[in-house]
């Protein structure tokens, strides 16, 4: 995953770990609130990660 994004998608983060967006998903759950905490614009959903969000998913990940 190139480190120069300004914005990734569940997509792009499920390709990098070699598994589907749902699979991914189920693995954020103990996290969400924290990404949703980090979401500049305050939704429901989180379709689009900043690499703050990506930097606290890859260590929570490993």
């Amino acid at each position: 995953m190139e480190e120069n994004h300004s914005a990734y998608t569940l997509k792009e983060l499920a390709k990098y770990y070699n598994v589907n967006t749902r699979t991914l998903y189920s693995w954020l759950v103990p996290i969400r609130q924290q990404l949703f905490d980090m979401n500049p614009i305050r939704k429901k959903r989180i379709r689009i990660l900043i690499p703050k969000q990506v930097k606290l998913i890859r260590e929570f990940l490993g």
